[in-house]
């Protein structure tokens, strides 16, 4: 029995309780062989002196930096490139998203809920409010998506009407 034992102990210590695939390391490449990225350029190439309140010099000034390079416009929102029948089409979604999730928000409004109820409850309302500053901003995919879920959660709740 006793020999069993040791046995038993023996084959424990010598397997361990990891598995292989942890034995073997971990997938990919590995930090060091990875390529290090560039450093960010200095936010602001020409400081000014500490003294700037005299007068410069002509004598020993430096010549200006080149201007720096201009910037690339803004990308246009993903909204303008959609045509006005998508626009209408997108926003009757949203308007019919979260009218039933108002719907569903104000029957339980009120209502004395179970803590998970509340937390749907909660977290619906402010999605409809996110979905309210999405569209004040003109973000109709950003709304939309805020609406679909805001609608999804609130129909979750059972508060009878």
């Amino acid at each position: 029995m006793r020999a069993l034992l040791v046995l038993l102990l023996a084959a424990f210590a010598l397997t361990g309780c990891a598995s292989r695939a942890a034995r073997r390391g971990p997938p990919g490449v590995p930090v060091d062989s990875r390529p290090t990225p560039p450093p960010p350029p200095p936010e602001n190439p020409n400081p000014a002196p500490a003294d700037s309140a005299r007068p410069p010099s002509h004598a020993n000034s430096i010549p200006p930096a080149s201007p720096p390079a201009p910037t690339p416009e803004p990308q246009p929102p993903v909204e303008s490139v959609i045509t006005p029948d998508e626009r209408r089409q997108t926003l009757a979604r949203i308007v019919a998203d979260t009218t039933a999730a108002g719907s569903s928000v104000r029957r339980c409004a009120g209502r004395t809920l179970l803590p998970d109820q509340e937390s749907v409850f909660d977290t619906a309302r402010s999605l409809l409010g996110q979905t309210r500053a999405a569209l004040e901003r003109d973000e109709l995919w950003r709304a939309e998506s805020l609406a679909r879920k805001a609608r999804q959660l609130a129909a979750s709740l059972n508060c009878p009407g």
